[in-house]
């Protein structure tokens, strides 16, 4: 019962999909009923036929119907007995045929005309259910908080906004139609058994018991199988696009042959499922048609002696075996689509894990106005992982309008406390504030919204310059030329052939380095932020290049409220206030000359950096 219940639960889940798109469900649904009729008497037509060409007698008497011996046997008299009145000519069995034929095509004509009404009405709506689908599990994960996706492989995310919603779509909601379209045959035909032979009919489904049984066996392996399967696409789709995202240093190791060999053998597991689950999926058609064609051959032995016997007619006996056949096919057709059912629900369980996932930075209810007056880091502590705490009871203060600097070696903290100043992340414990109030009470983008951020790693998208600088914000080209020119981007940006509007490549391959940083700046100052926040963005950069990029982040640092990680500790010796973190504790702060004079861990730092920068003038 508790599986019933899961299973009714996550299928409810699975058809909120449908949302706004039951019409169009419901259309099809109707389409493919009313196929499926004419469908089935493009089958029970046959009896008719039979009988104009080797029963003509049976053709005049058709109208003297004796009592039925079951419900199902009255609606065929009657049936056949409105065909007859429509085709039957008495005095001319020429006539009577014309007849036949042309209702015969027109049955197939509107048969295929609501075949193709209903492929069209389903199409219509399955391409809108994947849409709806991708577009829910898209905003989901652009809601979810930057730890999630620290914690989940790109590939995986990639695989299930693809693969998996293609599976539940395909396996879960577009069998509906399927489903009842097969349903609605297998019920009137039969009601066509029943009503030719209770008997038969009964001789015939008794090998039904054995295939439910098989089909309960194997829907294990099925459910097995098929989780395997979504778990190596999702392999080799990480693999594909960590290949793509880093083919540079793919080419520079010469790591072709080991990436080839990773991705081959992810490949290689998925082929190993799909072969093992196909093989279920094609044995289970396979053991029921054997057993009902041996069921077909027994029906058509019992059958066959009651014509002899004259206990039976023989157009019934044709109807029963042509209806017995056709039934066949609606059958098959929904088992497959009962066991295709088991590799849409695990797909179905990793889409809900993500839509599941709720974001670890929760929006607070109230607006902020502005930074009146300073940010204040006060008792923070913060771990990624439990007992492993990058940052320690940090203390520090950013006043409106002043120039914060962040220094410090590797893994010191310094990145992820911007993450938390920013509040991509939330203090262990502790608190930030604003203008005294904890940032938690804020609603978290319009908190963000006060930060301009240029980073070491510029996010650019291939699509123009004017649209990478306004990415998310409405603005004007004169408002666009104008951050460029205090980004100092301007000028290499007037040389290329289209301006603004020149398409840079993806990820901007098609410009240097310090070009895509001015870029970046550009796009932090396009928003007016209050903060602007660098994140060792001159770090990659050539000496000349980054000249350029730290002359244009001078200019935009003019009288604004600042946060600066730099490497090269020159860049912020004009920084009102530096503090200085090592092992995630900040244990100095002050000016640089202050610093200096204190003798500790930023004069080393600053001593370093002197004697490599001498060594290299003197190699120079």
């Amino acid at each position: 019962m508790s599986k019933i219940k899961g299973f009714v639960r996550q299928y409810s889940r699975i058809l909120h999909f449908v949302k706004g798109l039951w019409g169009l469900l419901f259309l099809s649904l109707i389409l493919n009923i009313i196929f499926s009729l004419f469908e089935t008497m493009s089958i029970a037509i046959i009896q008719p036929v039979i009988q104009i060409l080797f029963d003509t007698d049976g053709v005049r008497n058709v109208q003297a119907v004796t009592n039925p011996s079951n419900p199902f046997e009255g609606i065929k008299n009657a049936f056949y007995a409105f065909i007859h009145s429509m085709i039957f000519v008495d005095s001319s069995m020429e006539a009577t045929l014309i007849r036949l034929s042309v209702l015969i095509l027109i049955i197939f004509f509107l048969k295929n005309i609501f075949k193709y009404a209903a492929t069209i009405a389903g199409t219509n709506a399955t391409v809108n259910i994947i849409k709806n689908m991708r577009d829910i599990i898209f905003t989901k994960l652009t809601s979810l908080s930057v730890d999630f996706f620290s914690k989940s492989r790109q590939g995986h995310l990639i695989s299930v906004i693809t693969n998996d919603v293609n599976s539940v779509n395909g396996n879960t909601i577009s069998t509906i139609t399927t489903i009842i379209k097969d349903f609605t045959q297998i019920a009137i035909f039969l009601m066509f058994l029943i009503a030719v032979s209770p008997y038969l009919t009964l001789v015939a489904f008794s090998t039904s018991i054995v295939s439910l049984l098989f089909i309960k066996i194997s829907i294990k392996y099925l459910r097995k199988y098929a989780g395997s399967m979504q778990e190596s696409m999702s392999n080799y789709t990480t693999a594909l696009q960590e290949t793509l995202f880093g083919m540079r240093i793919v080419k520079a190791y010469n790591a072709e042959v080991s990436i080839n060999n990773k991705f081959k053998s992810h490949t290689s597991e998925f082929v190993k499922f799909a072969l093992k689950h196909r093989t279920i999926t094609a044995i289970i058609p396979m053991i029921n048609e054997l057993f009902a064609i041996g069921a077909l051959c027994f029906v058509l032995f019992l059958g066959g002696k009651e014509v002899i016997d004259n206990q039976m007619r023989g157009e019934d006996l044709m109807l029963f075996l042509f209806a017995l056949f056709s039934i066949m096919s609606p059958i098959s057709s929904f088992i497959n689509q009962f066991t295709s059912f088991q590799t849409g629900l695990v797909a179905a369980d990793r889409i809900f894990t993500v839509l599941d996932a709720k974001p670890s930075v929760v929006d607070g209810e109230e607006h902020h106005k502005g930074l009146k007056s300073e940010i204040e880091v006060k008792n923070l502590h913060f771990a990624y992982e439990p007992e492993k705490e990058v940052l320690k009871n940090c203390n520090l203060i950013i006043p409106k309008g002043k120039k914060i600097a962040l220094v410090g070696g590797s893994g010191s903290g310094k990145s992820t406390m911007l993450d938390l100043i920013i509040r991509f992340y939330d203090p262990t414990s502790g608190e930030i504030l604003l203008d005294g109030e904890n940032i938690k009470n804020y609603n978290a983008k319009e908190y963000r919204s006060l930060f301009g951020v240029v980073s070491q790693e510029t996010l650019l998208f291939n699509d123009t310059i004017a649209n990478n600088i306004k990415y998310g914000f409405e603005a004007t080209d004169e408002e666009v030329i104008q951050a460029t020119i205090t980004a100092n981007a301007y000028s290499f940006i007037s040389k290329m052939p289209d301006g603004i509007n020149s398409i840079i490549g993806d990820r901007g391959v098609l410009i240097s380095g310090g070009e895509r940083q001015r870029i970046a700046i550009a796009r932090a100052l396009l928003r007016k932020p209050k903060v602007l926040v660098f994140d060792e963005a001159t770090s990659a950069l050539d000496v000349e290049s980054e000249k350029i990029v730290q002359d244009a982040i001078n200019v935009s640092l003019i009288n604004r409220t600042a946060i600066i990680i730099a490497h090269r500790l020159s860049t912020i010796k004009d920084c009102d206030c530096i503090y200085v973190l090592d092992k995630g504790s900040i244990v100095e702060s002050g000016s640089h000359s202050e610093l200096l004079a204190l003798g500790g861990i930023y004069k080393k730092m600053c001593d370093i950096q002197y004697d490599i920068s001498s060594k290299n003038e003197n190699v120079n």
